[in-house]
């Protein structure tokens, strides 16, 4: 019987020849190798809504020139100028990566080196560290994926934290970056994780850092170059002499996989020259820090990027940084053996093989074909690890397939090698489920699933279902790929987004040059996701607004408006196709979705929104946003479906919030919800207001003449509006209408409505003011 498999290896954690603590589970090394609002009687709306714009207001990067932005983060951030009644470090960890963290439960086990392997450089790093005398402080260890680095990181963590020093925590702060982690792909919470754990690991400095984010609590929203000052480096230097404490190591893996971007923020952004700018800021950050000569050493590893190379090679860089390539280091074919035979001898002993210390006759050939690329032998022995096969009989498929398909591999680089082994992998898949493989494969590289993920198993359910398939065919036509995907005992509770064990399998699959007749087209996923999703949202009415969903409704709902950004660059330039989705999308009773989809946020004002909606809104123009983008022709036909959709999605936009905001509304939304329908529905009336009879317009006349039922969200309209009045007409007579109607109505709610921004300024003294001005 096979021992349980090592749980959440991150896809691009680079993983050594692993091994893991006793505690940790029998397959753990294998694993770890590979994975590598209110009036003046009450102001708990206006409370509300302050807390709610701290915790959802984004940075606009269109309308800036800076190259990076911070991101968001979720969390009450207060205004006030300082705070001394609260757990300035708690409040802190609630705005850091903790994921991060070596020690974190989302890394649990950490990668680490197999016993005896590694020895030659993680001797190396932990000697640079210990050199007191040494004048370069900053170490950059370097090499391809797939080769251990952050294995490696994880083994000098561990060995210097047992090593008997004068001094605890010789590892200050640790930030482990990794692509498919929103918290550890952006270096959003970058600095605020270090500033934790260094507090932590540093008595004298913790109240130092408590201090400063006690007296300036919006730091955590502030520009990471500030932040780096007031959380890490004034505390620091408050402490007087610090010659007088011990050197601590800040061990920073993966800058390669800081891409500073979530799904939303990528579809419009210059992904590949963002990447590189926002590792740069981080090196950048690092040799900022390390300018100030505080009592720290670092340990950036990564892969060898040109731009990496380039910044970490240049003059403010040459004198401080020792460069160390991981690749030259050591004797890697010797690692591999010691690691292959153990692995072999645990399998050979699970399986009740003969000779379970002996060596098996391809086991030279594998250590040989490896060339000492630690993931290709952790792939093969993956591979073999099956309980359904003939360990011994698949190594030899292995070995004697691809000499006698392919006799250069033989001569190739190892990198050729594991694609080729890939390709092999592929292709013992039955030939009939092959179609049905790849169609999986490619759903899941579109990364569908971002916020409150569910186990992967329930995932591909509901991919299955929006794809047509019968339910589980998804996951059989997976199950010949868990030697590249962590499927089965032990695997259960990992995300669709963690399900590939190593980043390489994904590059694989979409750079047709290697994948071949395995190539990915995601494109063509979204295409098939998109149309399950509008197909789903068919049975949405408003006689089941407020009704329990299931999980694939829920997910059609958040996903949908997303998709169809993705596709307007893609799949929707094919005209049948766009032409296919706007008669979908005419078909639906989007007032109902509409209402649904705000139906679905939670009550928490820190929870993650359900984001379909929210792309809606700030994809560019609200009204257009069918047809943004989109190259209609001169085609009657066309520019009639354009005509018929734009006049829908309006329509449907009108309906929603007047649905809310008339007298005899029964649906309850929660608070977090109405706050995020006013900020949605002010922007809906900048275009509302720039027609010319909008005074008489559906929805300006409901916010005129609302029911007690729509109190809450005219409360959340009016305080938005009032503060949108800096230097905004629009906003002054729009407000100065809706407070016109009610006074001439007498509307007995208007006394409740918060005709003041949130100094307590009446909007028409403000008007009065900037008149004067």
């Amino acid at each position: 019987m096979l021992g349980a498999k090592r749980q959440l290896s991150q896809d691009s954690e680079d993983a050594d020849a692993a091994v893991a603590p006793p505690i940790q589970r029998r397959r753990s090394s294998i694993s770890q190798v590979a994975s590598g609002r209110n009036g003046e009687n009450d102001n708990s709306a206006v409370n509300t809504y302050n807390q709610w714009t701290q915790n959802n207001q984004h940075y606009d990067q269109s309308s800036s020139n800076a190259p990076i932005f911070n991101g968001p983060i979720y969390g009450g951030v207060h205004s006030n100028s300082q705070i001394s009644t609260f757990d300035g470090l708690q409040f802190l960890y609630q705005h850091a990566a903790l994921g991060a963290m070596h020690e974190s439960d989302e890394r649990y086990p950490p990668p680490l080196c197999h016993p005896g392997t590694r020895d030659v450089v993680v001797g190396r790093i932990i000697g640079w560290y210990l050199d007191e005398d040494g004048n370069k402080r900053i170490m950059w260890v370097h090499a391809p994926a797939g080769y251990g680095k952050t294995a490696v990181a994880g083994t000098v963590k561990e060995k210097l934290d047992v090593m008997e020093l004068d001094f605890a925590s010789p590892v200050g702060a640790t930030f482990f970056f990794w692509r498919g982690s929103q918290e550890r792909n952006s270096p959003a919470r970058f600095v605020i994780t270090l500033a934790c754990q260094l507090a932590r690991s540093i008595p004298e400095l913790g109240p130092r850092v408590e201090a400063a984010i006690k007296s300036n609590p919006p730091l955590v929203k502030m520009a990471l170059e500030l932040q780096l000052i007031k959380l890490i480096v004034e505390p620091f230097n408050s402490l007087g002499c610090l010659s007088d404490i011990p050197n601590r190591l800040v061990i920073v893996d993966g800058i390669d996989e800081c891409i500073n971007s979530d799904r939303e923020s990528r579809v419009q952004k210059k992904y590949a020259e963002d990447q590189e700018q926002v590792q740069i800021r981080v090196l950048d950050l690092i040799h900022r820090l390390h300018s100030h000569h505080l009592p720290l050493s670092f340990l950036i590893l990564s892969r060898p990027e040109a731009w990496i190379k380039r910044r970490l090679g240049s003059g403010s860089f040459r004198d401080v940084v020792e460069p160390l390539d991981l690749y030259e280091v050591g004797d890697h074919v010797n690692d591999v053996k010691r690691f292959v035979r153990a692995e072999l001898s645990r399998i050979a002993r699970e399986y009740n093989l003969e000779g379970a210390d002996e060596e098996w006759a391809e086991e030279g050939h594998l250590v040989w074909r490896s060339q000492g690329h630690m993931l290709y032998a952790s792939t093969v022995l993956r591979h073999i690890d099956d309980p359904y096969g003939d360990p011994q009989q698949l190594l030899k498929d292995i070995i004697n397939h691809s000499s006698a398909t392919n006799p250069d591999i033989l001569l190739s680089t190892p990198f050729a090698s594991l694609y080729e082994l890939y390709r092999q992998i592929m292709r013992s898949c039955p030939p009939r489920n092959q179609p049905l493989m790849m169609e999986v494969l490619e759903e899941i590289l579109t990364k569908p699933f971002l916020h409150n993920d569910p186990p992967y198993e329930t995932a591909l359910g509901i991919l299955d279902h929006l794809s047509g398939r019968s339910p589980g065919s998804g996951l059989k036509a997976l199950r010949p790929l868990h030697a590249v995907l962590h499927l089965g005992r032990g695997s259960e509770e990992v995300k669709l987004d963690q399900l590939i064990v190593h980043s390489t399998f994904r590059e694989f699959l979409e750079r047709p040059h290697l994948s071949l007749e395995f190539a990915a087209d995601v494109s063509r996923a979204n295409e098939r996701l998109l149309s399950g999703m509008l197909d789903c949202m068919a049975s949405i009415t408003r006689n089941t607004i407020g009704d329990k969903l299931e999980d694939v409704a829920v997910f059609s709902l958040e996903k949908w408006c997303l998709l169809w950004v993705v596709g307007r660059s893609t799949f929707l330039r094919s005209k049948p196709t766009y032409l296919r989705m706007m008669e979908k999308v005419i078909a639906l009773d989007l007032t109902a979705c509409i209402l649904q989809n705000y139906h679905m946020i939670p009550s928490a004002p820190a929870s993650p929104i359900a984001p379909s909606l929210q792309v809606a809104f700030v994809s560019g123009n609200l009204s257009h946003f069918f047809i943004e983008s989109m190259d209609l022709g001169d085609c009657a036909d066309t520019l009639c479906i354009a005509d018929r959709v734009t006049s829908h999605w309006r329509s449907s936009l009108d309906g929603a919030f007047t649905f809310v905001l008339q007298p005899t509304a029964l649906l309850s939304f929660s608070q977090n919800a109405i706050l995020t329908m006013s900020h949605d529905c002010c922007l809906y009336l900048t275009e509302v207001i720039s027609q010319a009879n909008w005074r008489e317009h559906k929805l300006v006349q409901a916010l005129g003449n609302p029911g007690q039922e729509g109190l809450t969200l005219s409360q959340g309209i009016i305080l938005v509006l009032c503060n949108k009045t800096d230097g905004q007409d629009w906003a002054w007579d729009l407000l100065d209408h809706i407070h016109g109607l009610m006074e001439r109505e007498q509307n007995s709610i208007l006394k409740d409505l918060p005709f003041r921004n949130v100094h307590g300024v009446h909007f028409r003294a403000l008007k009065t003011a900037s008149k004067a001005i």
